[in-house]
């Protein structure tokens, strides 16, 4: 059943930005995890990068319209996602935000062929630029589904 709270995304979306102050290294480990195989798979190292940058675009604008897609299709149906549903969304989003906005600070060149002790930390800082985008995306889900809750009750 559809619950009357118009913060249902908010909360669960702050208790993952706290963790997400402190998994962004984890995730950042991932991406170079991404980045090393396909280099083994024959990817020159700089190319990997910017794939990675290009799906993870991608996704990072693709992600919320299906979120969007399932929430409206959940409530017409007189059911809310689980917070299960919110957590995963949130993390492939945030996943998603951090590495697309590495493109913006960092050079796939950089990342492969210097060695001035930093390569990554980058990814740090755009995982915590991650944490404000998700809040606000769940703001936009709470008022999505506010008004889709008004409409189905109308």
């Amino acid at each position: 059943m559809v619950n009357k709270s118009f913060y249902y995304f908010i909360k669960p979306t702050l208790k993952f930005s706290l963790a997400g102050i402190f998994i962004a290294g984890f995730t950042a480990i991932l991406f170079f995890f991404v980045q090393t195989g396909l280099t083994y798979l024959g990817v020159e190292c700089s190319m990997a990068w910017i794939i990675l940058w290009i799906v993870t675009t991608i996704g990072a604008v693709a992600s919320p319209i299906i979120f969007i897609r399932k929430l409206k299709k959940s409530m017409e149906r007189g059911y809310d996602l689980t917070s299960r549903d919110i957590t995963i969304f949130n993390l492939i989003e945030y996943s998603f935000i951090q590495c697309s906005l590495a493109a913006l600070v960092s050079s796939s060149k950089t990342l492969c062929y210097t060695t001035n002790g930093q390569n990554g930390l980058q990814f740090v800082f755009t995982a915590w630029i991650a944490i404000p985008i998700l809040i606000t995306l769940s703001l936009l889900f709470d008022q999505i589904r506010k008004i889709k809750y008004l409409e189905v009750r109308s």
